[in-house]
C-alpha cells in the first residue's frame, strides 16, 4: 500500500503538470496492479521500486513503525461513531424507525409472515453502495418479483423435501454472497427462493400462498422504506461539514508538525489518516442516503482528493528540514480553512464568507510542492463544484 500510495501521488503530480512524466512501464504496471487487486490478488513489484518483499516491508516500516490507524478502545470507537462528523447515527436512527414502524404494521395487518415488512423497510434503506433508496427499492422489487415467479414455476407441482431445500438454499445463498454488493437485483432474485423455501419448512401454508405474501409483504416494506427516506433526512449538512473540517484540521496539524520538526509522530499521522478515512466514508454515505440527488458528493470529491494529497506529502515527501516559521504560517492557514469548513459545504457562499479574507496559501520557498498542495486544498474548498447546485444549501442528504 505504501508503494501504491507513492505511485498514485507521482501520477497526480504529473497530471497537474507539476511533476516529471510517469514512465510508460509504471503506467502499465499500475493498470495491471488495479486488475490484480480487483481480483483479490497481490500485485507484483513496481518497476524501479523495491526488488524484494523484504526491502518493501522495511521501507514500509520506516514510514509507519506501527499499524495505522492507531488502535483504540471500544469507548473511543463508540464516541467516533456518535461524533458530529460520522454519518452513522442519523442513518441508524432512520433505519431503526422504519423497521419499528414495519414491525408494528406487521403485527396488526393480517399477514402470513409479518417480519418481511420490516425486512423490506430495512432493505430499501441499506445496501447497494452509491445507490439511492429509490433505486435500491426498484432493484429489490424487480428481484423479488422475478424470484417469486421462478420459485412458483419450478416448485408449482413439486414439494421439495428437507435435503432438496438445504441444497437449493445453500447454493443460492452462496452464489448471492459471491456477487458484488451493487448487484441488488440478482442478489434479491437468488435470496427470494431461499427465504421462501426456508419459511415453507416451518409454515404449513403452501409455497404458492407463501410466495404471494412474500411479494405483498416485501413491497409494503419497500414503500415504507422509501417513505422514511422522504420524511427523514439522511446525513445532515452539519455532519458533512464537520467531516470536512475535522479532516482538514487533522491534516493541517500533521503538516505543521512536519514543518516544525522535520518528522511527524505516528499518532499524529494516524489520527489524520483516520479523519481522512471518515471523510471518504462520508463522501460514499451521502448519495446512498439521498432520495433526490443534491450534488453534495460532487462538492466533497475535490476536497477528498486535496486532503489526501496534502496528507500524503507529510509521509511520502522529501523532508526539507525544520521550518518553525513556516510551520506557524501553514498551521494558521489550514486552521482558518478548517474553521471555515464548519460554516458550509465546499464551494458554498457560506464557506467563502466565513474566511477572514481572500485565501492565499503561505509562501513556502523551501518546498514549492507544499505550496501547490495548499493551493489545491484552498481551491477544492472555495471554488464551487461544476456539478453542484448553485444555491447556498448545506444539507447533506
Amino acid at each position: 500500500m505504501t508503494g501504491l500510495e507513492a505511485l498514485l501521488d507521482t501520477a497526480q503530480n504529473a497530471a497537474d503538470g507539476n511533476g516529471a512524466p510517469v514512465s510508460s512501464d509504471r503506467v502499465a504496471w499500475l493498470r495491471a496492479a488495479a486488475t490484480e487487486i480487483g481480483a483479490g490478488r497481490v500485485p507484483g513489484s513496481c518497476p524501479g521500486g523495491p526488488d524484494t518483499s523484504r526491502d518493501f516491508l522495511e521501507s514500509a516500516r520506516t514510514l509507519w513503525p506501527v499499524p495505522l490507524p492507531p488502535r483504540t478502545s471500544l469507548p473511543a470507537e463508540l464516541r467516533r461513531l456518535l461524533s458530529r462528523s460520522s454519518p452513522g447515527l442519523p442513518v441508524a436512527l432512520r433505519v431503526g424507525i422504519a423497521v419499528a414502524v414495519g414491525t408494528a404494521l406487521g403485527s396488526v395487518l393480517p399477514l402470513l409472515h409479518p417480519a418481511w415488512v420490516a425486512v423490506g423497510a430495512a432493505a430499501a434503506l441499506q445496501g447497494g453502495p452509491g445507490q439511492q433508496p429509490a433505486r435500491r427499492a426498484r432493484a429489490r422489487f424487480a428481484g423479488t418479483v422475478t424470484g417469486v415467479a421462478l420459485t412458483a414455476l419450478v416448485f408449482h407441482s413439486y414439494q421439495p423435501g428437507t435435503w432438496v431445500t438445504v441444497v437449493v438454499a445453500s447454493l443460492a445463498h452462496g452464489v448471492s454472497r459471491g456477487l458484488p454488493p451493487g448487484a441488488l437485483l440478482t442478489r434479491t432474485l437468488l435470496n427470494t427462493p431461499v427465504a421462501l423455501l426456508l419459511v415453507a419448512t416451518a409454515v404449513p401454508a403452501g409455497l404458492g400462498r407463501l410466495a404471494a405474501f412474500r411479494l405483498l409483504d416485501l413491497t409494503l416494506g419497500l414503500v415504507l422504506g422509501v417513505a422514511a427516506a422522504l420524511l427523514l433526512s439522511g446525513v445532515p449538512g452539519r455532519r458533512v461539514c464537520a467531516a470536512v473540517a475535522n479532516a482538514v484540521a487533522a491534516t493541517g496539524a500533521a503538516v505543521a508538525e512536519r514543518l516544525r520538526t522535520g518528522a511527524v509522530p505516528v499518532a499524529c499521522t494516524g489520527a489524520a489518516w483516520q479523519r481522512m478515512a471518515e471523510l471518504w466514508d462520508m463522501h460514499a454515505a451521502v448519495p446512498a442516503e439521498e432520495i433526490r440527488t443534491t450534488g453534495t458528493a460532487d462538492r466533497l470529491w475535490p476536497a477528498v482528493l486535496a486532503v489526501r494529497r496534502l496528507l500524503s506529502w507529510t509521509v511520502l515527501g522529501d523532508s526539507p528540514g525544520p521550518d518553525p516559521t513556516g510551520a506557524g504560517r501553514a498551521g494558521h492557514y489550514v486552521g482558518a480553512l478548517a474553521e471555515a469548513a464548519h460554516a458550509g459545504l465546499p464551494g458554498s457562499p457560506a464557506l467563502r464568507r466565513s474566511l477572514p479574507g481572500p485565501p492565499r496559501a503561505p509562501e513556502a520557498a523551501h518546498d514549492p510542492e507544499l505550496h501547490r498542495r495548499l493551493d489545491r486544498l484552498t481551491e477544492a474548498l472555495v471554488r464551487p463544484a461544476a456539478a453542484a447546485p448553485a444555491d447556498d444549501a448545506t444539507t447533506g442528504g
